[in-house]
């Protein structure tokens, strides 16, 4: 009896890291498909509106809605701004959207990245990606200020979840795609030279 206790507790002890990595790649899954529909009403809101991409809150005394409220009828159902995994316990989005692609950001009121024909490179610039818990009181990012100049890791480490995965972040870039980053892979394209990851006013050679 003491053998086949001793048995299970070795295999329960050995199924346990199993079991804990399968949740959290399911919730990782989850947490994309979030995405990838919220990114569905953002390419359908954009055809509605001059190809336009959604607003902020910024926006608000020139008559514009957040995005948060603009995207929900471009979707068949109920879209949801929270990942499983988000570590504060009540924010209404886990989800930010990247401040470079909004109108006028306030880092940099100038651009206007909002018109998706201004972007040369969509499928490599990112719209949405997941916050940390610690910037909780914002629907987009406050990255623009770096305009023309690589963004700092420890920066972008502060504002986005970049290991929220098992080492890993979901984003969704401005062409509607999904991709799971490993903090590595995110770092190497910012700290690439005219890698416009972040900042569409840069451009790959």
């Amino acid at each position: 009896m003491l053998v086949v206790i001793s048995i299970i507790a070795v295999m329960a002890a050995a199924i346990a890291p199993v079991g804990k990595g399968m949740i959290s790649r399911s919730r990782a899954i989850n947490c994309s498909q979030n995405l990838r529909q919220i990114g569905m009403a953002t390419m359908m809101y954009a055809g509605d509106n001059n190809f336009t991409l959604p607003q902020t809150i910024h926006q608000r005394r020139a008559g514009g809605v957040s995005w948060s409220l603009s995207l929900q009828p471009y979707s068949g159902t109920k879209l949801i701004f929270r990942c499983e995994q988000d570590p504060h316990a009540t924010r209404p989005y886990t989800y930010v959207i990247n401040d470079f692609l909004t109108p006028n950001p306030a880092g940099a009121p100038h651009l206007n990245f909002s018109l998706l024909s201004k972007l040369g490179q969509p499928q490599d610039t990112v719209l949405f990606a997941e916050a940390t818990s610690g910037y909780a009181g914002s629907d987009h990012f406050h990255f623009s200020e770096y305009q023309g100049v690589p963004i700092p890791a420890e920066v972008f480490r502060k504002q986005v979840n970049v290991e929220v995965h098992q080492g890993a972040a979901n984003y969704l870039f401005a062409d509607g795609h999904i991709e799971t980053l490993r903090w590595k892979e995110a770092s190497d394209r910012l700290a690439k030279p005219g890698n416009p990851f972040v900042d569409p006013t840069l451009r790959s050679p």
